[in-house]
């Protein structure tokens, strides 16, 4: 699974990508290097999943990822707001999220309780094998000193 986003939903997809590498494998936040985001993006197929941030002011190359994902037969998870994000045409799955604001900004919060959400039914959805790969984490980290 590819996670990335716009300049600030880059990091619900960051919080996202931060959740999930604790109770599953293959998770990796897209690199923002073209050599690195370029090899991440080379080796993909139809069996990756793309989930991606995509907000007003929607961000072209983030279109352009999305296309190129659904094209070669890849998943696209889209999480954008309630006027959706150019991406909704190609994702798989639209997750809208919409709070009203008084300022050029529009809030993000509603993104956040929507990635919590995600977090909570993959964990649901992984069962046990999610709760081993959370223990084997916690345990690596304590033999490294890290918590």
């Amino acid at each position: 699974m590819l996670l990335t986003g716009g300049r600030f939903s880059g990091l619900h997809a960051r919080y996202l990508g931060l959740h999930l590498v604790q109770i599953r494998d293959d998770v990796e936040l897209l690199p923002e290097g073209a050599v690195e985001r370029t090899a991440a993006l080379a080796r993909g197929g139809r069996r990756d999943v793309l989930a991606v941030f995509d907000f007003r002011r929607y961000e072209p190359a983030l279109l352009e990822l999305a296309r190129l994902v659904a094209g070669r037969g890849g998943k696209v998870v889209l999480v954008t707001d309630g006027w959706l994000s150019p991406i909704s045409a190609v994702a798989d799955v639209v997750l809208p999220c919409q709070a009203p604001a008084t300022t050029p900004y529009d809030s993000l919060v509603p993104a956040l309780a929507v990635t919590e959400a995600v977090v909570t039914g993959v964990l649901g959805a992984l069962g046990e094998a999610a709760q081993e790969h959370m223990r084997r984490g916690e345990d690596t980290a304590r033999t490294l000193g890290l918590y």
